[in-house]
């Protein structure tokens, strides 16, 4: 095998996944606490110019204040969850961020301002259409990732990808709302249940999305089918192993998912009735003591992201009061973390 025959090798394993040891990287970011330019947005990079016109006059230029100045030495990258989006306050982390902090959120296709765009079926390609909304910025930059719900499985995928194929690493990754990768949302039978029939898998398993699509028409069913291509991707479980990161983790769940129980003697027939149904599907909706979880990912599956980094200061697992699963992005207990812990990473620099 002559050098030309290697290098082809070599670059069949880093696409395959696989570190090569001898694969040198060129590190193209500027010494960390640099003030960098401010990340160039697009459709898979939105700023305030994509948000609808009642969302932007809450927000600076649009509602007559002046933008706040920003000399960013980090940019904070951040992946939403299911049937989420940039406008459902994203931006508003985006506005609240410190001075020395720039945020920016990838907005899946099919979703907000994208919206003419298809759905992604698989989280590899959504992997693949992140990886290329994030890749400037990653490599010109200091970064950290937080993923939320399955942006936490897609964070890990981008982050495998940053380092094969650029030679950069996140400074922090913030995991939230979801229990560690390893542990599938679903069980077996309940994600077969979403992928043969959304509809009839809702009813039980968020009634509220069942009432939209009974309801809102054209709007109703894409929002189903929304919810539907995007939480079978959370049954997307990934192996301990697959990737290690570098630096410290932060994983926050919230309070009104973790202490989410159903007393069973407190019930009616019919809550009853639909709880046990719905345990069937839910991987962690497990009975015990009279009660069944009624959340998300219950507290103990948080203590696994203890597992996905070689950091020393390993995974900080802390519960974020007042919050459910789709509003923690700006509960203030969350942004007051947030914000603190990124402090102490930029004070490091």
């Amino acid at each position: 095998m002559d050098f030309d025959d290697l290098d082809e090798e070599i670059e069949k394993r880093v696409e395959a996944g696989e570190e090569v040891a001898c694969k040198v990287i060129e590190n193209l970011q500027p010494v960390k606490g640099t003030t960098l330019p401010l990340m160039t947005r697009s459709l898979k990079l939105p700023d305030f110019s994509r948000l609808p016109a009642a969302k932007k006059k809450a927000l600076p230029p649009y509602n007559g204040q002046s933008v706040p100045p920003r000399e960013p030495v980090l940019r904070l990258l951040c992946i939403h969850g299911a049937a989420d989006s940039y406008a459902a306050d994203w931006c508003v982390l985006e506005n609240e961020a410190p001075p020395n902090v720039e945020v920016a959120m990838h907005e899946f296709p099919g979703h907000g301002h994208r919206d003419t765009e298809d759905f992604l079926t698989t989280l590899d390609d959504l992997v693949d259409d992140c990886f290329d909304a994030f890749k400037d910025a990653m490599n010109t930059g200091a970064f950290a990732f937080l993923g939320h719900s399955i942006g936490a499985l897609m964070a890990i995928k981008v982050a495998k990808r940053a380092r094969a194929e650029l030679g950069v690493e996140p400074v922090l990754v913030v995991m939230l709302e979801r229990g560690a990768a390893q542990h599938p949302l679903f069980t077996d039978s309940g994600a077969q249940w979403l992928r043969d029939d959304p509809v009839t898998f809702f009813e039980v398993w968020n009634p509220t999305i069942f009432k939209l699509y009974k309801s809102a028409g054209e709007v109703g069913a894409r929002t189903l089918k929304m919810w539907a291509t995007d939480q079978i991707m959370d049954q997307d479980a990934i192996e301990v192993g697959y990737h290690r990161f570098k630096c410290p983790m932060l994983a926050v769940g919230a309070e009104l998912s973790w202490r989410t129980w159903v007393k069973l003697d407190e019930a009616t027939p019919e809550v009853k009735e639909w709880i046990k149904t719905k345990a069937t599907i839910g991987a962690y909706m497990k009975e015990k003591e009279d009660k069944i979880f009624h959340g998300h990912f219950p507290e103990w599956t948080y203590e696994g992201w203890q597992e996905w980094t070689e950091h020393p200061a390993g995974c900080r697992i802390v519960e974020c009061k007042e919050a459910n699963h789709m509003d923690i992005k700006i509960n203030p207990h969350f942004t007051t973390e947030l914000w603190k812990t990124l402090k102490q990473v930029t004070d490091a620099f």
